[in-house]
């Protein structure tokens, strides 16, 4: 039996070879896609787009304005327009897709990367935006990743009635997320779901997504991308808690899309006489527009363009 041992370790010093290589082969690769990416690239970010093609509200300065807010963006030659969510209203029909969203927003349809909204889902298994966006609406279950320059950028769920598993710890679409951001070897890294952490608007905070939210904090994520709301809203980087954290996510709220633009009077928001409200540094429920983010390999910045007014927000900030 002493005489096969030699052999036995030279099997396993073969097989840890093998696995060291495939592991080198495979950062290769991650590195190799990085490396076919530009190294700054500008996109624009919307949610909550188009009106139902018998509104009556067409085009009126608070509702309806898909087509400005989409010239806008088109305007802006982006490298990738990010889809935040219920881009047909009120029921995201193949008519309403044909008729409203694809002579607007449809005109960025071969570069969106789209979230899934709540709207998505009044029709089964929200087959019209998968029919409409084909591949580009990611698996079924609506959690995917990408990258976009050398950012790497993660698509969730927040319908949690709908999602397998919903979105509580430890749920699949969390384990999912909790593994795609330990594999990322990007320094700069951006989160997309539709239904806003924090939020000012109408809705306010979901909580739902609150583990989701800890595992960003955790994996030193950037940038969460919502919107839901019928408003612009920036607030600063968050702990997870809403509180200040220099280390912490920054969330855009962007549901400016053309669809309507609303500031929650005293009494519409029933989460105020539950919850305090978590403090932004911006807030606009007066204009339609979309957001531009410029990524670069280890920053960013961000300008809010509006309908009729141009820039109303800017700024930058280092990635973590």
């Amino acid at each position: 039996m002493t005489e096969h041992a030699p052999n036995t370790r030279r099997r396993l010093i073969g097989v840890v070879v093998i696995v060291v290589v495939a592991v080198a082969a495979v950062l290769l690769l991650l590195r190799a896609c990085q490396d076919e990416q530009p190294q700054s690239v500008s996109i624009v970010a919307a949610g909550d787009m188009g009106c139902d093609p018998k509104d009556p509200g067409s085009g009126t300065a608070l509702e309806c304005q898909a087509k400005a807010v989409s010239d806008i963006a088109v305007g802006l030659k982006p490298y990738a327009f990010i889809g935040l969510g219920d881009y047909q209203y009120e029921i995201p029909t193949t008519e309403g897709y044909d008729t409203v969203y694809h002579p607007t927003w449809g005109r960025l349809r071969d570069i969106t990367f789209p979230a899934i909204g709540n709207q998505e889902y009044k029709v089964h298994e929200a087959n019209t935006f998968h029919t409409y966006f084909g591949e580009r609406s990611g698996p079924d279950q609506g959690y995917w990743s990408v990258q976009l320059g050398q950012w790497h950028v993660v698509f969730l769920n927040s319908n949690c009635t709908v999602v397998t598993g919903g979105c509580g710890a430890g749920s699949p679409q969390h384990r999912w997320l909790q593994q795609d951001l330990a594999d990322n070897l990007t320094k700069c890294t951006m989160a997309v779901w539709h239904h806003p952490r924090w939020s000012n608007g109408i809705a306010g905070s979901d909580a739902r997504m609150s583990a989701f939210y800890e595992t960003l904090l955790v994996n030193d994520v950037d940038i969460l991308l919502s919107a839901h709301e019928a408003n612009y809203e920036r607030f600063a980087a968050l702990d997870g808690s809403g509180k200040p954290l220099s280390v912490g996510v920054r969330q855009f709220v962007v549901g400016t899309g053309g669809q309507v633009t609303y500031d929650p009077e005293v009494g519409d928001a029933k989460w105020r006489a539950k919850a305090k409200p978590v403090p932004s540094e911006f807030f606009d429920a007066d204009h339609h527009g979309v957001l531009q983010l410029t990524l670069d390999p280890a920053s960013y910045s961000w300008q809010f363009f509006a309908v009729g007014a141009g820039i109303v927000d800017s700024g930058s900030a280092d990635c973590h």
